[in-house]
């Protein structure tokens, strides 16, 4: 009855730690005020340029992949000079996740500017995933 039982909990626990390797976002990503703060940059971002918008763009390019699907949310509320500035920060970031949303707005949005940010930023962008290195 004890193997048993041990190897349930073994169970219990590879199952708890699979759980949470395949989350979608590490722990500190996913806390609720981390999500606050990211959907409120993306918010300032998409606003009034000014200062306000300048530092979003910082706080989200620090926040990194965390911050993409923030980004491409907030591109179905934006005015074209949003979708720039979003376009420009999902660049910054650097991260091929974005590649998708800007294939997107590169091919489909309705606005020039737009289009050549999406480009623009397709370009600092990493095509494959870098090998690993050997040991």
């Amino acid at each position: 009855m004890l193997r048993g039982g041990v190897l349930r909990a073994r169970w219990m626990q590879l199952a708890a730690w699979l759980m949470l390797a395949t989350s979608a976002c590490a722990p500190e990503a996913c806390s609720d005020r981390a999500e606050q703060d990211t959907a409120a940059w993306v918010k300032a971002l998409t606003a009034e340029p000014g200062d306000r918008a300048d530092s979003a763009e910082t706080l989200l390019v620090a926040r990194g992949h965390a911050a993409i699907l923030y980004l491409e949310t907030g591109l179905y509320d934006a005015e074209p000079a949003g979708r720039a500035r979003i376009a420009r920060v999902l660049g910054r970031i650097g991260d091929r996740a974005a590649r998708p949303v800007l294939e997107y707005l590169r091919q489909n949005d309705s606005d020039p500017v737009v289009r050549e940010s999406a480009a623009s930023a397709l370009i600092s962008l990493p095509l494959h995933r870098e090998p690993a290195s050997s040991p």
